[in-house]
């Protein structure tokens, strides 16, 4: 019979096992004289290291707990391991998490009652040169994760968390002209060619575009909806939008910025790369394809309704739910928009898939090229 060969991690009651001769992983525990063990589903050690401490704190939370006697540190990776590692932002959530725990080690929640000592945090925050609007997102997170625990019944109160106030907004992008525009899309890769492209014609937020697959795309109506049917609407509402001439003529298939075969995570490399080639200063980011987007509406006299509705910073209300589907929705935005597309983009990479020989064997390739390789087909 197969047996169980070492403890490479434990927490509390609770380790990690191989079976002999598998590489699978297992959780074990002791239940009375005889080992219970529940294969985790993977053969990765650090994978398996993972699950086995979310299982803990999961097992380990308790309801309404007081302040006084619950650590912070709890709260907190509680936090991450259940809402801040999932989500887009999850790797700032795990910096901003860290600042807390390397900070207030070995308190209770009932610590940062004391305002004073959440000033002392605030300064050691300073003292490491962070920006303050980087201090806020640190501490917003930490104010987040107190939250959620009242509101899961895991603490009988939360203390106020204080807060800071960066200033003045810190822009975002500047705006760009024709020329930058053309400069940045010449010397730019095929599948940053096509984010270029597709940011101008929408005006949308950068992980909108990134994001996007063709499933979105309604063809047939001229649409395209920016946020996917299994994603719930946010503060950061992504509407529905005119699919404008110059976008149309660009087909693809699956994920719409792909590169190396792969959906694109983001673009920040071949940016920087493209911004530099073509000899544009570091005020110039994704977002100013957004930005340089909007005001190109307002110059070709777009109304402000519309630019709103365009730009997602206005919802429609129940009556206007089928207005994408009126011929005249964002006609103008659209008229606008079309036009700065066709003065930036000269022609479009051409999407492919087929196969190639790599190290003897064929590997599938799909994405965007300048010429479409012989043998693959297009979209």
């Amino acid at each position: 019979m197969a047996r169980y060969t070492r403890r490479e991690f434990q927490l509390g009651e609770y380790w990690l096992d191989q079976r002999e001769g598998s590489p699978a992983w297992y959780r074990c525990w002791i239940e009375g004289a005889r080992t219970k063990r529940v294969s985790l589903g993977t053969a990765d050690l650090e994978e398996a290291k993972a699950a086995l401490r979310e299982f803990f704190i999961l097992e380990h939370t308790k309801t309404l707990e007081e302040p006084a006697s619950t650590p912070l540190a709890d709260i907190l990776k509680r936090y991450q391991a259940e809402h801040g590692g999932k989500v887009r932002s999850s790797s700032s959530s795990a910096v901003a998490v860290g600042y807390w725990l390397d900070h207030f080690n070995g308190t209770t929640v009932d610590h940062l009652s004391d305002v004073t000592k959440q000033e002392d945090f605030h300064r050691a925050l300073r003292g490491k040169g962070l920006k303050e609007s980087s201090i806020l997102r640190i501490l917003t997170t930490g104010k987040a994760a107190l939250n959620r625990a009242y509101k899961r019944g895991e603490l009988k109160s939360v203390p106020y968390i204080l807060t800071v106030k960066p200033g003045a907004a810190e822009p975002m992008g500047r705006p760009m002209d024709l020329a930058e525009l053309r400069r940045l899309y010449t010397v730019s890769p095929p599948h940053l060619k096509v984010f270029i492209g597709w940011m101008l014609g929408t005006a949308a937020r950068t992980e909108a575009i990134i994001s996007l697959t063709a499933e979105q795309v309604e063809r047939d109506d001229n649409l395209i909806n920016l946020n996917p049917a299994a994603r719930a609407q946010t503060k950061k509402y992504r509407p529905t939008v005119r699919l404008i001439p110059s976008l149309a003529a660009c087909r693809f298939k699956g994920n719409l910025i792909v590169t190396k075969s792969a959906p694109v995570q983001d673009v920040k490399t071949a940016w920087r790369s493209a911004r530099v080639a073509a000899g544009l200063d570091d005020k110039v980011n994704p977002y100013s394809l957004r930005h340089t987007a909007a005001r190109w509406m307002r110059r070709e006299g777009v109304s402000e309704w519309d630019t709103a509705t365009q730009l997602g910073h206005r919802r429609p209300g129940v009556t206007e739910r089928y207005t994408a589907y009126d011929p005249a929705y964002l006609k103008g935005a659209g008229e606008a928009l079309d036009k700065l597309v066709n003065a930036v983009v000269d022609e479009w990479p051409v999407w492919g898939e087929g196969t190639v020989w790599r190290a003897r064997e064929q590997v599938k390739r799909v994405g965007w090229y300048s010429v479409l390789p012989d043998g693959f087909t297009g979209a």
